[in-house]
């Protein structure tokens, strides 16, 4: 697994990096009922966070051109270290893809879509409407770990 690796064309987009905090869901459970707003939890702050500075400093490398308006397909994988309480064998299942990340404090992985979506919108992509076909996988790796590819799709 490469950190930071990258694929850039006009139809595609490709971003693989290793993370310094684990994927965050999008979390509605914090919302204001007065000013009727939905706020951010802690941990999916900081991973918004730490994506942005990942895929801003990608974009800034690159000639890069935002996708929209045209229909496109988005898929994401999305790495969680195991916990540091379970046993090397365990762990060693679990990066050999025979257990999979199912706990609730994880989040869904549609949630785990929202909150990248929501970094993506703006910076690569011009809404996230445009999306019409997509991905989220949820697997172990030794270190928090993220892999976005966008492409058109063909009409």
């Amino acid at each position: 697994m490469n950190n930071n690796a990258e694929y850039l064309n006009k139809n595609a987009f490709y971003f693989e990096t290793e993370l310094t905090v684990n994927p965050a869901p999008h979390n509605q459970s914090n919302f204001n009922p007065r000013t009727r707003q939905v706020f951010k939890g802690a941990k999916e702050k900081a991973y918004i966070a730490d994506l942005e500075v990942r895929l801003r400093a990608k974009i800034n490398r690159s000639k890069f051109k935002k996708f929209g308006p045209q229909p496109i397909k988005v898929d994401y994988i999305f790495g969680f270290m195991p916990p540091k309480s379970w046993s090397k064998k365990k762990k060693l299942s679990a990066l050999n893809r025979e257990i999979y990340p199912t706990s609730s404090q994880l989040g869904d992985w549609d949630n785990l879509c929202k909150s990248t979506q929501d970094r993506l919108n703006a910076l690569i992509i011009e809404d996230d409407r445009f999306i019409v076909d997509g991905r989220g996988r949820k697997i172990y790796t030794e270190k928090p770990y993220l892999k976005i590819e966008i492409e058109e799709v063909k009409q």
